[in-house]
């Protein structure tokens, strides 16, 4: 199921803020495990599946993708563009994209002929230097395309070799995935806890979707997901994480402790392959809005590798998100049958 849900998922398009724009994908594949969905006032999608306790567990990771807003038609029909998020630039030019105006309108990102050669700035590229061209003719892209419309890179998911896949928004639709996963395990474990599944927007800049989602769901404990920077050729090994080698664990001041020995444990005893992640200040996900929400939720932040952030071919291991879920699942049973304040006491 996460495989074909991945496959449809990564093929959709969730713009950060305008996350919207599939409003029936996320409902089809979650309300099966789920007893209730919602939309918060920001737009999170929030499902729920109701526990026989007071006791409450979130899971979270973020819905919304990168991708570009058309900030200008200029006077040649050729559109001006901003990313939504931080793209990497260097691998902007040449893409095909489609453009969401009044209907779908394909393009291709290109480069001024004057833009500057030079390495430092071919390296350095910048969006002024870039432009979309419909090859329509200025009246043709006026009636289709206004200025605030977005547009995503043109890419079908597809899977390399095993379980490997490539897609765009893997970022972090691999960690919506990892929930959806967890759902389908804890339908054959017992748990006592009401558990929440919410797919937060805007994580891709303000991080405000995160942070309204968990005010309002107001979990006992909480546990993010998203993405870290996967290994690849020339790159330092310790520095990274290692496609295929299961959930990179986040370790510092940040993270509940006792949330994060407890993980291990699953890991070690399900046979769980994980990775540590050092990580001595803020992560840059919404672990951070969630963990200061109201009085302060204890926190475990389980990233998935991923090679090729914040580009159109981003890469991960299917079996890294099921597994995830997998060990998940088994840690909310465990802990519902425990002690949490054992569990929670630092």
């Amino acid at each position: 199921m996460v495989c074909d849900f991945l496959l449809e998922y990564c093929n959709r398009p969730f713009v950060s803020g305008f996350e919207q724009m599939t409003p029936d994908l996320l409902p089809k594949y979650f309300m099966p495990f789920s007893d209730t969905y919602e939309n918060d006032r920001r737009g999170s999608y929030i499902f729920s599946k109701k526990g026989e306790t007071s006791r409450s567990v979130m899971l979270e990771a973020h819905v919304d993708e990168l991708g570009f807003m058309i900030t200008e038609v200029m006077a040649d029909g050729f559109l001006r563009f901003s990313p939504v998020g931080y793209y990497n630039t260097l691998c902007l030019e040449c893409q095909d994209v489609v453009i969401y105006g009044k209907k779908e309108v394909p393009g291709v990102i290109c480069a001024r002929p004057d833009k500057p050669q030079d390495a430092k700035n071919i390296i350095n590229l910048r969006t002024d230097w870039l432009y979309i061209d419909t090859g329509l003719s200025l009246d043709e892209v006026k009636k289709l395309i206004q200025p605030g419309d977005v547009a995503l890179i043109r890419r079908k998911p597809f899977m390399l070799d095993g379980d490997i896949m490539c897609a765009r928004g893997m970022d972090d639709k691999a960690g919506v995935a990892v929930m959806l996963a967890a759902a389908q395990e804890l339908e054959k474990l017992p748990h006592s806890s009401t558990i929440y599944y919410s797919a937060a927007v805007q994580e891709e800049g303000p991080g405000l979707g995160g942070q309204v989602a968990t005010y309002k769901i107001h979990p006992d404990i909480a546990f993010a997901f998203d993405v870290g920077h996967g290994w690849a050729e020339d790159l330092p090994e310790d520095e990274m994480l290692k496609l295929g080698g299961g959930p990179a664990l986040a370790i510092g001041g940040r993270f509940h402790p006792g949330m994060v020995k407890k993980f291990i444990s699953i890991c070690e005893r399900y046979g769980i392959r994980y990775q540590l992640e050092p990580t001595p200040a803020a992560s840059g996900t919404d672990a951070e809005s969630i963990q200061t929400n109201r009085d302060g939720v204890p926190v475990l932040l389980i990233s998935i590798p991923l090679r090729y952030m914040h580009t159109g071919v981003e890469t991960g291991c299917v079996t890294d998100i099921e597994n995830i879920g997998k060990a998940v699942a088994h840690m909310i049973s465990e802990i519902d049958q425990e002690n949490w304040e054992g569990l929670l006491c630092h």
